[in-house]
C-alpha cells in the first residue's frame, strides 16, 4: 500500500554542530549509557516501593494529601521508564548491532515524548500540592471545604488524561518512514515530517508543552516562597508564646495549665500539618533546583529553533537534553528519602512491609 503523505527528512543539517562527535559520543556514555541508566534503575525501585507504602497508608479525608502524593509517585515511575527505556537505545553498544532502525530518532518520538507529559504531569501535581499545603498553613479552617477528596481526585485524573492528550499533535506531525543517513550510509527507519508538520510543531511545543509548564514552575516558587515564609512566621510565634509562658506568675498556673490541656491537641495538630509542610517544601525545592535545566533548554529552544533534534545544532540538544533527563531523574528518584525522614507513618509502614518479607 503506497501512501500518499509528503514526507521531509528531519535530519537536514547545512551547519556543522556546535559539538563534535567525539565529544558528544564520550556525553553519551557519561550521561545516557551509564548516570541515568543507573539513577533510573533506583528511580524504579523506588517508585515501586512507594507506590505501595502510600497505598497501605489509605486514601482517607485526614490523609488526602496521599492520594496526590500516590499521583505524583506514578508519574515519577513513568519517567524513570522512559528514561531508563531510552538509556539503553542511547547506549552505543546497542547503536552498534546494525539495528534496522534510527534509535535516537525512534526513542524521541515513542519514548522522550511520553516522558515529557510525565514529567509535566509531575509539575502539576507538584504545583497542586504546594498549593494546597499554602491554603493549609494560610487558612487552615477553610481548607477543608476548599480542597476536598473528590476535588482532588477530579484533578489529578484530569491531569494524566489532558497531558496524554495534548501529544496527539506531535504524533499527526510525524511519521515512521525509511530513509537514508548519510552519516550511516544506509536507509534505515526514523523520523519523518508531514506536509505542515515542522509548522504544527513550532505552534504546539511552545504554547502547550512550554509555557504551561514553566508557568507552573513559576507557581511553585511563588508557593514554596509563601510556605516556607508562614512556617518560619509560626514557628517565630511559637517561641514567643513558649517563652512568654514560662515567665507567667505562679498565681495564674492553674488557669494557664487548663488553657494548654485544651490547646494542647491544636498544638499537635498543628504539629503534624507543620511537620508535613516541612516534607512539601523539601519536595518542592528539591522540584526547583532539578528542574531548571529543563526549563533553560526549553528557553533556547523556543528562541533558536537550531537547538533541536532536527536542527542544525542537534548534537547540542542531546547534550543539553542530557543534563536535563540527568536532573529529572534525580527528582524522581530521591523522594523515597524524604518520605521516609519526614513522615513516621510512612517509616512505620515501610519497615512493617520489610520485616513482614
Amino acid at each position: 500500500m503506497e501512501c500518499n503523505i509528503t514526507v521531509k527528512d528531519c535530519s537536514e543539517n547545512k551547519v556543522p554542530p556546535l559539538i563534535s562527535d567525539e565529544l558528544f559520543f564520550y556525553f553519551r556514555i557519561v550521561n545516557w549509557s551509564i548516570l541515568i541508566g543507573v539513577i533510573n534503575i533506583f528511580g524504579v525501585l523506588s517508585n515501586a516501593i512507594n507506590m505501595v507504602v502510600i497505598y497501605k497508608m489509605g486514601f482517607a479525608d485526614k490523609n488526602s494529601i496521599n492520594l496526590s502524593l500516590f499521583a505524583l509517585t506514578i508519574s515519577d515511575f513513568g519517567s524513570c521508564i522512559t528514561s531508563l527505556s531510552m538509556s539503553v537505545l542511547r547506549n552505543p553498544l546497542v547503536r552498534q548491532l546494525n539495528l534496522s532502525f534510527e534509535t535516537d530518532e525512534i526513542s524521541y518520538l515513542l519514548l522522550a515524548w511520553p516522558h515529557v507529559a510525565f514529567t509535566k504531569i509531575t509539575t502539576f501535581i507538584t504545583a497542586f500540592i504546594t498549593f494546597e499545603r499554602c491554603l493549609c498553613v494560610w487558612m487552615p479552617i477553610k481548607i477543608r471545604t476548599i480542597i476536598t477528596r473528590k476535588r482532588i481526585l477530579i484533578y489529578l485524573i484530569a491531569c494524566y488524561i489532558l497531558n496524554f492528550a495534548f501529544m496527539v499533535p506531535i504524533f499527526y506531525s510525524y511519521r515512521l518512514g525509511i530513509k537514508f543517513y548519510p552519516r550511516y550510509n544506509k536507509s534505515m527507519l526514523g523520523l519523518v515530517f508531514i506536509d505542515d508538520g515542522k509548522e504544527i510543531e513550532t505552534i504546539v511545543v511552545p504554547t502547550i508543552h512550554i509555557f504551561p509548564p514553566m508557568a507552573a514552575f513559576i507557581f511553585i516558587i511563588i508557593s514554596t516562597a509563601l510556605l516556607v515564609a508562614k512556617l518560619k512566621e509560626k514557628s517565630e510565634w511559637r517561641m514567643k508564646s513558649t517563652y512568654q509562658g514560662h515567665n507567667k506568675e505562679e498565681k495564674s498556673s492553674k488557669t494557664i495549665q487548663s488553657s494548654d490541656n485544651v490547646d494542647g491537641n491544636d498544638k499537635n495538630v498543628t504539629s503534624k500539618d507543620q511537620k508535613v509542610s516541612k516534607m512539601v517544601v523539601m519536595i518542592s525545592v528539591l522540584f526547583i533546583v532539578c528542574f531548571l535545566p529543563t526549563v533553560g533548554l526549553q528557553v533556547i529552544m523556543w528562541l533558536d529553533r537550531r537547538v533541536s533534534l532536527n536542527g542544525a545544532y542537534w548534537n547540542l540538544n542531546k547534550v543539553l537534553a542530557s543534563f536535563t533527563f540527568l536532573t529529572e531523574s534525580v527528582n524522581a528518584t530521591v523522594n523515597i528519602l524524604i518520605y521516609y525522614k519526614n513522615s513516621s507513618n510512612y517509616k512505620a509502614v515501610l519497615n512493617r512491609i520489610f520485616r513482614t518479607c
